[in-house]
């Protein structure tokens, strides 16, 4: 089995598992304040496209597989942002805008996979606005994160996970040789993930050190 395979399927069971961590930390705390709304509808329009090309491009059935169950799970994590409370009426009514163009977005794109005599061309921009997608998605996290000096809102393990699904999707993509969205888009998502990663360890720091005062 090649190196590429190999990580293939590695990413594949983490893709099953990375957005729990986030889904089981927004139910402990019965609360999704700290977690970018825009980051979340962000990955949900990049998961969608992402259908779209997975399926048009007749990717492995690993990355189709793993799309799917994206979806499933950003579904779930759309329904706790709702049901959990959300603070700001901006905030409500773009809930609200999300929770009618998702749908109609799913519609679309199964109705344009049926379509697959299309030039491969098309579905390779559908893959270009995936990076596209991936690119930015961490980038209101960042800024939230920022403006409130705290990452209490964003599970650990979730930028973990990130960060490794970016080195395996890196190392699949040019081992397996696929097209050049895939060779590019998780080379790009790695920086911010590194810096939401940075983010996670400087924003614990005087916790840790308060917490250290405290006992001694």
């Amino acid at each position: 089995m090649s190196i590429g395979n190999i990580s293939l399927n590695i990413s594949f069971v983490i893709y099953f598992m990375w957005f729990i961590p986030q889904i089981i930390l927004n139910f402990k705390r019965k609360n999704t304040e700290g977690l970018s709304i825009l980051m979340h509808s962000i990955l949900f329009i990049g998961y969608l496209c992402d259908l779209m090309y997975g399926f048009g491009c007749s990717m492995q059935w690993q990355y189709r597989m793993v799309t799917i169950i994206g979806l499933i799970s950003l579904s779930i994590q759309h329904y706790q942002i709702g049901h959990y409370g959300l603070h700001h009426p901006q905030e409500k009514q773009f809930y609200k805008v999300l929770t009618i163009l998702y749908p109609l977005l799913f519609i679309f794109c199964l109705s344009a996979i049926q379509f697959s005599h299309f030039n491969k061309s098309i579905f390779d921009l559908f893959g270009l606005c995936t990076n596209a997608c991936w690119l930015i998605y961490g980038i209101p996290q960042i800024i939230k994160n920022y403006n409130n000096q705290s990452t209490l809102g964003l599970s650990t393990v979730f930028v973990c996970f990130s960060i490794f699904l970016n080195l395996c999707d890196t190392t699949s993509a040019w081992a397996l040789n696929w097209d050049y969205p895939s060779k590019i888009g998780p080379m790009l998502s790695l920086t911010q993930n590194l810096i939401l990663l940075s983010q996670v360890i400087y924003y614990a720091r005087p916790k840790k050190f308060s917490a250290l005062v405290v006992n001694s």
